[in-house]
């Protein structure tokens, strides 16, 4: 990205990569039904850069969402028309990432009225205490909902009008490592004549964790020079290749 093209980043304004991604696709003046992958991963790597740059810390999921960018970008280079079915029409890889950015741009909306609202009352003056008449005794029954019953209407409400999606309570171990996976990428490198794609390199994982273990993994590797990452172009893929302080295995 060029001086002329860099934006200006308030790193400690964002509150994750979603807002990031809104942040810069309003500043390219893009459609975020029609987003431009290539440009829009360039300057989100390109944040993730200034951000270690300045000692910031960079979260977990920051690094998921360049994973799916990359990813995204990487099945946006392949053909769009099947050998098997020309006529079947191929799904865009950008259409979950657009979902996702539309819901947060509602909550994002939504919190903010709710923010005016609450200032509005803070500046409104309450009336006196009311005097409560006496009332008889009577025998309070208890409710039949449950705060269960309350919270099953509420997610039910937001399900209804698509806002969120169910979150899972499946709590498991992260199953990959950095070094596991660089050892992977060495021997890809090994077996392609000292270069792969990163397409190559994620075509067949099954996980997102892999993926994300993938990316951290490479960048390790071009930190301490073992690989380099070049892009012949805007529309070609990303390469990996072999650098002055690769260890073979």
């Amino acid at each position: 990205m060029s001086e002329t093209e860099q934006l200006e980043l308030h790193l400690n304004d964002f509150d994750g990569p979603l807002e990031v991604l809104l942040h810069l696709i309003q500043e390219s003046k893009m459609d975020i039904y029609d987003i431009q992958i290539s440009k829009i991963t360039e300057q989100y790597m390109q944040y993730i850069y200034d951000a270690q740059q300045l000692n910031l810390e960079i979260v977990g999921e920051y690094f998921v969402m360049a994973a799916k960018l990359m990813v995204i970008k990487s099945k946006m280079l392949l053909p769009t028309v099947s050998d098997d079915n020309p006529d079947e029409e191929q799904a865009d890889p950008r259409e979950e990432l657009v979902s996702q950015l539309l819901n947060y741009k509602r909550y994002k909306m939504v919190a903010a009225d709710m923010k005016k609202r609450e200032m509005r009352r803070r500046e409104s003056f309450t009336r006196s205490e009311l005097t409560v008449p006496p009332t008889k005794e009577e025998l309070i029954q208890p409710s039949p909902f449950t705060s269960g019953d309350v919270m099953a209407s509420y997610v039910d409400a937001l399900k209804h009008f698509k806002y969120n999606k169910p979150m899972s309570t499946v709590i498991h171990e992260w199953e990959f490592t950095i070094e596991g996976q660089s050892q992977r990428v060495r021997q890809l490198l090994n077996q392609h004549r000292d270069q792969v794609t990163f397409s190559k390199l994620v075509g067949n994982s099954t996980q997102t964790e892999e993926i994300v273990t993938d990316f951290l993994a490479i960048l390790e590797m071009t930190k301490y020079n073992e690989v380099r990452l070049s892009q012949p172009s805007v529309k070609s893929e990303i390469e990996i290749r072999k650098g002055p302080g690769y260890v073979d295995q």
